[in-house]
């Protein structure tokens, strides 16, 4: 009995605050990845960008999760100087509040509407956008990363011919390419 009024609490805390599950391991690739990633993306972006801009988007019970996320891609950069990258933390809402000079977005779990309005607005400003979800691919994230025996980014070349992006070939080599069909 106890057990279930904790599994419910947990269940109503958690639709309460809009928070999603993460998984630590997850994001912990996400860090060491997209950094590397972000170097590979060859768009020209409003004023050159040096150094990148990384715009991690969020729910509003998921801050802690991109403060954390942020934190660990910091400091799995810090041996890497020259390919510094800068960060910021937003909600979904307030996506159009990224700094102009932002060139990716990182995308946490959310609701479908702010999800495309996102990607939405990653298209028409020729951001990268990395999906901690997969499936956010088939909506039209460019990138999201795939951990199995080995791990590796998969690239919906869609999202990324549309959104005019220019990914180095090297990446292309070492990633695998998503296929709508077969998800």
């Amino acid at each position: 009995m106890i057990y279930r009024v904790f599994v419910w609490t947990t269940l109503l805390l958690a639709i309460q605050t809009h928070a999603y599950i993460y998984n630590d391991s997850l994001l912990l690739i996400y860090a060491k990845i997209v950094p590397k990633v972000m170097v590979l993306d060859h768009t020209t972006h409003q004023n050159g960008q040096n150094p990148k801009r990384l715009c991690i988007l969020y729910e509003k019970g998921d801050r802690r999760v991109a403060k954390q996320l942020a934190n660990m891609i910091e400091k799995n950069m810090a041996a890497d100087r020259k390919n510094r990258i800068r960060i910021e933390i937003l909600r979904y809402e307030r996506t159009s509040l990224c700094k102009r000079d932002v060139s990716a977005f990182l995308l946490l779990k959310t609701d479908l509407k702010r999800l495309r309005r996102a990607i939405d607005y990653a298209i028409k400003n020729h951001l990268l956008t990395f999906a901690y979800d997969r499936t956010m691919l088939r909506y039209g994230a460019a990138i999201s990363i795939y951990p199995g025996k080995k791990v590796y980014p998969v690239i919906n070349i869609e999202a990324v011919k549309k959104g005019k992006l220019q990914l180095d070939p090297f990446l292309l080599q070492i990633a695998k390419l998503y296929d709508e069909d077969a998800s």
